[in-house]
């Protein structure tokens, strides 16, 4: 289930009418692609320092509002110096559509200052569906919430999708990404679907950073989701259902344990504690990268990392008092993504650690909901068929016939027809994420819109 979060270009995929049920701005765009500014870059323009971001391509947005183009050197914006893409995501974090915007600029072997304001996010469309731009209030701030709503009269059934761990947004999605193939191909069987936003992302505003968050957060901000779909005057509410992805088949069956609806859909998750899946885990992943490890060292390696393991999760030691010790200091900054402040794989440490403690086959036994368990054979993220098996041996054991599973043997994490797990890592590993998307399974949306129509 894990994976690097992915560089955004700031590209504009798509732009149209929209629905506006909200008192949100959206978020500044800026709709152009940078790039590091290297020395033979630098020379080019005759830049005398080595600060600033290089402009690629200008697409829409701030950008083209602007006349940025093509060949100049991002300086600063808004008074905030630009020299290094940490530093432009971290500007436009705070900047919304309308606010003010100066940008300096080096261009023709001089500085100018282009002055005008922010332009807002593109907006999504779906053929099928209106796209509603809503919120939903969470811990004094506000979450972005966006509804596809089926072009039908009457009242619709409704999925609440929960995408993964990783703290990025769900808005704006390419078409090809395959968060954008659930969506749209409920909304085109007739669903609303109903995305909102993990706090601090996207549009939200006056949440906690998502990367603070822990688990209990994330559930809660889900459970904001599922009260505003359930709360939708055109949403039927006896055909509620949840679709979680990864980690979200983690937060699924703790909102279905809590709250009635019609149906609860899996794809890519677990069933053991966090404790067993990252020694299943290293042991498996270890073996896939090329070259092999020798033997000897790729046991030793499994072992220490099973040791940090126990340490963390069973012992429920500090992080900090764990890295004392050089080498496993080392282990973790580049094993876990430690940041010596208490994050591991760009998450609160904290929130890891509430995974282990999750009753999660509990919250299995306790959804009434029927459930459908997706497992694709290419994933190496989240690996283990035997834990899909037990979650419908577990609904089933207490509530007989009402979860199925449904393999698909060739198909990766990202819902890719990969053929194996080793092709599906190879790809990952070389950065082809596009590849991966373009090889979208249309079984698996095929396979969780038919098994939905039939409980209708």
């Amino acid at each position: 289930m894990k994976k690097n979060t992915l560089l955004l270009l700031l590209m504009c995929f798509c732009m149209s009418q929209y629905n506006f049920a909200q008192s949100l701005k959206r978020k500044a765009w800026f709709g152009t692609q940078f790039a590091p500014l290297d020395e033979e870059k630098r020379e080019t323009t005759g830049l005398p320092t080595t600060e600033g971001l290089f402009v690629v391509q200008v697409v829409g947005g701030t950008g083209k509002a602007l006349n940025l183009q093509p060949n100049d050197i991002v300086l600063a914006i808004n008074g905030n110096k630009i020299n290094a893409m940490p530093a432009l995501s971290q500007t436009l974090a705070n900047a919304y559509e309308g606010d003010k915007a100066e940008v300096v600029v080096f261009r023709n072997k001089k500085k100018q200052t282009l002055k005008g304001s922010f332009a807002g996010r593109p907006i999504e469309t779906d053929e099928n569906a209106e796209v509603i731009y809503d919120y939903a209030d969470y811990k004094g701030g506000k979450l972005r919430v966006i509804i596809n709503k089926p072009k039908k009269e009457g009242k619709l059934p409704a999925v609440l999708f929960i995408p993964g761990y990783t703290c990025s947004s769900i808005d704006g999605l390419p078409a090809n990404h395959p968060y954008a193939h659930v969506v749209h191909d409920f909304s085109k069987a007739g669903y609303v679907v109903l995305r909102i936003e993990k706090s601090g992302l996207g549009d939200s505003q006056n949440t906690p950073k998502c990367e603070d968050c822990t688990l209990t957060d994330e559930i809660e901000n889900f459970e904001k989701g599922l009260l505003k779909l359930q709360g939708l005057p055109y949403v039927d509410k006896d055909k509620i259902f949840i679709f979680g992805h990864s980690m979200g088949g983690v937060v699924a069956p703790a909102l279905s344990a809590k709250h009635q609806v019609k149906g609860v859909m899996v794809y890519g998750t677990t069933a053991k504690s966090w404790y067993e899946y990252q020694l299943e885990l290293n042991r498996l992943q270890s073996l896939l990268v090329t070259p092999k490890p020798e033997p000897m060292a790729y046991e030793r390696y499994c072992r220490e990392q099973a040791e940090l393991n126990y340490e963390y999760f069973i012992q429920k030691k500090d992080l900090a008092e764990i890295a004392k010790n050089p080498h496993k200091d080392s282990l973790l900054r580049v094993g876990w993504e430690y940041d010596g402040k208490g994050k591991i794989y760009s998450r609160n440490a904290e929130y890891w650690r509430q995974i282990q403690d999750l009753p999660l086959l509990e919250n299995w036994k306790n959804t009434k909901a029927n459930v459908l368990v997706l497992y694709g054979g290419a994933d190496f993220q989240a690996f283990s068929k035997p834990d899909h098996e037990q979650i419908v041996y577990t609904v089933n054991h207490f509530r007989p016939n009402t979860a199925t599973l449904k393999i698909f043997p060739e198909t990766d994490h990202y819902l890719a027809k990969t053929g194996t797990q080793q092709n599906a890592y190879d790809m990952f590993a070389q950065g082809k994420i596009q590849e991966l998307f373009n090889a979208f399974d249309p079984e698996v949306t095929k396979t969780a819109v038919e098994w939905a129509n039939g409980l209708k």
